[in-house]
């Protein structure tokens, strides 16, 4: 596989960097903004770079954030096509919140046993607990 140039990886970081400092403001349509435009400076097939890992999960998060559930699943089922991406807990956990959001219990519950089977109970710390909950029975 080959790798991107240094000056376009580092053009997508700064606005993955950006995307990230609008999100800790708590301003989800900038920061969605910046992660959209970063998505739009990764090459086709946008599936084999790793940096898209990283940016198919920051929309993840946004989309969750902005509470648009349906494209925050979308994000991290893309971004669990990219490299790496399988053992990623992180991916797992944001796949199951947003299968819990959209009622999808079963799907959510299977997501959040391959989060914690990679990570372990940490990864729900500061999740909220009805995430855990929902397989508490099965580990514990």
């Amino acid at each position: 596989m080959e790798d991107l140039s240094d000056e376009l990886y580092d053009l997508i970081v700064l606005d993955l960097e950006n995307g990230d400092q609008a999100m800790e403001k708590s301003k989800f349509q900038d920061a969605l903004s910046y992660y959209l435009q970063a998505l739009e400076k990764v090459p086709n097939d946008k599936f084999q770079w790793e940096i898209s890992l990283h940016v198919f999960t920051a929309l993840g998060d946004c989309y969750f954030n902005l509470k648009d559930f349906v494209n925050a699943n979308h994000s991290y089922n893309q971004a669990l096509q990219c490299p790496d991406s399988l053992e990623n807990g992180y991916v797992w956990l944001g796949l199951g919140q947003s299968l819990f959001e959209l009622e999808e219990k079963e799907k959510a519950k299977d997501a959040f046993m391959r989060a914690y089977m990679l990570e372990g109970k940490e990864i729900f710390n500061n999740q909220g607990y009805q995430y855990f909950d929902l397989i508490k029975s099965f580990v514990e």
